[in-house]
């Protein structure tokens, strides 16, 4: 498994020597406009994922990957690794420029951003997991083409539905009202919940609940993505 997540390493160096710079400065610029970064180091993440799938669908990797010895669910928990340093680097990258715009307002004599927290940190797992969790397995199925557009699909009507119909938490409202001002928690029902959450249980519990959530995701969905990938033919 470790090879295989090596193979999409080396698969991706020169596209992520390039994707790393231009996430930085897409960062740091979003970074002035407070709780839009949480979203935009969100989205750069999420394109990495994708754009290592676009690689080996660009070069018709399928065939020659299981021309080894390896099985599916093998190449499965290989991608699902991937998805994970992609979520970590992604993290890491954040939590540096966002700590450097922080100084930098704190310099100026602006209080410390809010979205410059741990608990946003947790917020970034959970959400990429819940990414990274309905993306994989429609890609195991249908491969680059039809399964982002079926993953598009699904994460747009779940963005929709939760926006609609799904019940506001007790202060809630009172978190997004304030995500429009400087420094706000970044609107969203992901880091908003997440705040809440950590509100009311503390950092260490609400850190282990949210992690604890993430991983769950990602184990379920891998189970899923193996039994999907099952039937696929090359």
């Amino acid at each position: 498994m470790l090879n295989l997540f090596f193979k999409d390493v080396r698969a991706g160096a020169l596209f992520l020597w390039a994707a790393v710079p231009l996430s930085v400065v897409t960062a740091l610029q979003v970074s002035r406009s407070g709780g839009a970064f949480f979203w935009a180091n969100v989205t750069c993440a999420t394109l990495i994922l994708v754009a290592v799938s676009m690689l080996e669908w660009k070069y018709d990797a399928d065939p020659f990957v299981h021309s080894l010895p390896v099985t599916r669910a093998m190449v499965v928990r290989g991608r699902y690794l991937t998805a994970a340093a992609i979520g970590l680097l992604s993290l890491l990258v954040g939590t540096a420029v966002g700590t450097a715009r922080a100084l930098a307002f704190a310099a100026q004599g602006a209080p410390w951003p809010r979205w410059v927290a741990p608990d946003m940190a947790l917020a970034f797992v959970l959400a990429f997991a819940v990414i990274a969790a309905i993306y994989l397995p429609f890609f195991f199925r249908w491969g680059f083409g039809r399964g982002n557009v079926a993953a598009a699909l699904v994460l747009t009507a779940g963005i929709i539905v939760s926006g609609i119909i799904a019940p506001a938490a007790a202060g809630l409202p009172a978190l997004a009202a304030g995500s429009a001002a400087h420094g706000g928690v970044p609107p969203g029902r992901i880091p908003q919940g997440v705040a809440l959450l950590v509100e009311r249980v503390g950092l260490a519990a609400g850190g282990i609940i949210v992690l604890t959530l993430a991983a769950g995701l990602l184990v379920i969905s891998a189970q899923l993505a193996v039994r999907a990938y099952e039937p696929r033919e090359f």
